[in-house]
C-alpha cells in the first residue's frame, strides 16, 4: 500500500520555489485552488508519487470553504525556523471498491474529483476533513484512470516517498487503510504528519518538514 501524495504548507511560492531547488525537485504544475484562498505547486516523483505545496494567494477564502489555509497559518506560525510543513498525506487505493468499502465501514466522506486540467485525471477521495481532527488519518484517493503522468525539469534523480514520519497510533492508521501504508513510521502523540522523506538514483535522500 503505496503513499500517493504529502500536501505540505509554505509561506509563499518563493519559499517553497528555493526550498525544491536546494532538493534538486522542480514543479511540473501550479494553479489557483479556487474559494481556499491557496494556490499549490505539484513535484512529480516517481511511481505517480507527487508532492504538493500549498501557499497562500492572498485571496479570501469563500464563505464556508475547509478551514485548510487557517490550519496552514497555524502551523507555519507555530514552527517558525520550518519552510515546508507536511499538512496532510494521501494513500492511494488500486480498487474503487475497496476504497468505497474502507469508506462505508469508516463513515468517510467519498467526493468524486473531475480532472484538474492536463495530466491531472479525475480522482476519488475518502476520508477528507477527518484529519480536521485527526491529523495522523491519510485521506484515501483512487484514479479511475490511472495517476497523473507529470514530468519536471529535476536536477536530480527522485526514486519516491521511502519514508513518513507521522505522529499518531499506528494501528488506528493500518485500520483506516486496510493495511499498513509502505514507509509508515509511526510516533508518539496525535499530531499527524511531520517529516517526509524523498530518495534518490543519485544521492543522498532529501527530508522535508519539522527539524524538531
Amino acid at each position: 500500500m503505496e503513499i500517493d501524495h504529502v500536501v505540505l504548507a509554505a509561506r509563499s511560492r518563493e519559499a517553497a520555489e528555493g526550498v525544491l531547488e536546494r532538493a534538486g525537485l522542480a514543479v511540473a504544475r501550479s494553479r489557483t485552488i479556487p474559494g481556499l484562498g491557496l494556490s499549490n505547486l505539484v513535484v512529480p516523483l516517481r511511481h505517480g508519487q507527487l508532492l504538493e505545496i500549498h501557499y497562500p494567494n492572498g485571496d479570501a477564502p469563500a464563505a464556508g470553504a475547509p478551514p485548510l489555509l487557517a490550519f496552514d497559518q497555524e502551523a507555519l506560525d507555530a514552527h517558525p525556523a520550518d519552510e515546508l510543513i507536511p499538512m496532510a498525506w494521501l494513500v492511494v487505493i488500486e480498487e474503487e471498491q475497496r476504497l468505497r468499502e474502507l469508506a462505508a465501514i469508516h463513515e468517510m466522506s467519498v467526493f468524486d474529483a473531475p480532472a484538474e486540467g492536463p495530466g491531472f485525471p479525475p480522482y476519488i477521495l475518502a476520508g477528507f476533513g477527518a484529519n480536521f481532527e485527526r491529523r495522523f488519518l491519510p485521506c484515501l484517493i483512487h484514479w479511475p484512470q490511472g495517476q497523473p503522468i507529470l514530468t519536471a525539469a529535476h536536477r536530480r534523480d527522485p526514486v519516491g516517498i521511502t519514508r513518513i514520519d507521522v505522529a499518531g497510533p499506528a494501528g488506528q492508521i493500518e485500520d483506516w487503510c486496510g493495511g499498513p501504508p509502505s514507509g509508515l513510521h509511526a510516533l508518539p502523540g496525535t499530531a499527524g504528519p511531520r517529516r517526509v522523506e524523498v530518495a534518490f538514483t543519485d544521492g543522498p535522500p532529501h527530508t522535508f518538514g519539522l527539524t524538531d
